[in-house]
């Protein structure tokens, strides 16, 4: 009876090993690749275009265009927003999964939420009614165009990543190829003779800045076709008032 005893508690015991062994309950699960966490950017709006918005990074790179449509908005207190509440101006943070679309302007993949961080003074969509303004002035000079050159080399106050927003925003508004050039560097291209100025291919948009104070500064802008082709105006003021520039232009000049 005692040795039957012993062989039933043995093979108790070694079926209990067995289910200990083969549960394993103390072992801790793998994470789920796909539910990895993503990464984040930090990003200024410089325009709205429609239903998305122009963006570009804080530590600089490349412009980048999101729809803010199907993502989670929080404005600076965490609570929720509507897409039509983000404006130009808004710094904000975007989550999204590391990866960027080989576009231009390019895109963030993966993007599912926006929050807003802070504010800062946009002059983008400032700098884009000016040139608007030249481009629609005059409108006999923008006869059978294809090109839009702009001269912003005198525009001091906005970096080279807003300059380039700028352009963009250009080639998208009037259909036409957009690009940086000087006058100078026009004729050195065999673009404009120096002898005959006059750019047949399109205009020269140009824009400059000076005189800056704490709240504001004087901006001049001219259109040119040709040396009797030319309207602009000097010295326009501009200061920051009640939230948004304030624009006071004088007489136009016509050449």
């Amino acid at each position: 009876m005692k040795k039957i005893f012993a062989l039933l508690l043995s093979l108790l015991l070694l079926a209990g090993c067995g289910r200990t062994q083969g549960s394993r309950p103390n072992t801790p699960q793998q994470p789920d690749a796909s539910s990895a966490p993503g990464e984040t950017i930090d990003c200024r709006i410089s325009c709205r275009m429609e239903d998305s918005l122009l963006l570009l990074p804080q530590e600089g790179g490349e412009l980048i265009t999101l729809s803010p449509r199907n993502l989670v908005l929080e404005d600076q207190q965490g609570q929720a927003m509507q897409p039509d509440a983000l404006r130009p101006g808004m710094c904000v943070q975007i989550d999204f999964d590391g990866s960027v679309l080989e576009t231009y302007p390019c895109q963030l993949s993966g993007a599912t939420a926006l929050r807003v961080t802070g504010e800062f003074q946009n002059l983008v969509p400032f700098y884009l009614d000016r040139l608007d303004e030249l481009y629609q002035e005059d409108e006999a000079l923008n006869s059978d165009i294809e090109k839009v050159a702009l001269d912003l080399s005198e525009l001091g106050n906005i970096s080279e990543e807003e300059k380039e927003a700028l352009r963009y925003l250009v080639e998208c508004r009037w259909g036409k190829e957009a690009f940086f050039s000087s006058y100078q560097e026009l004729c050195d291209q065999g673009e404009i003779d120096r002898d005959r100025p006059y750019y047949e291919k399109g205009i020269i948009l140009s824009l400059a800045c000076k005189e800056e104070t704490q709240d504001g500064f004087a901006v001049s802008g001219e259109k040119w076709r040709s040396g009797l082709g030319a309207i602009g105006y000097h010295d326009a003021k501009v200061q920051w008032k009640d939230g948004e520039w304030t624009f006071e232009k004088g007489a136009w000049f016509i050449s």
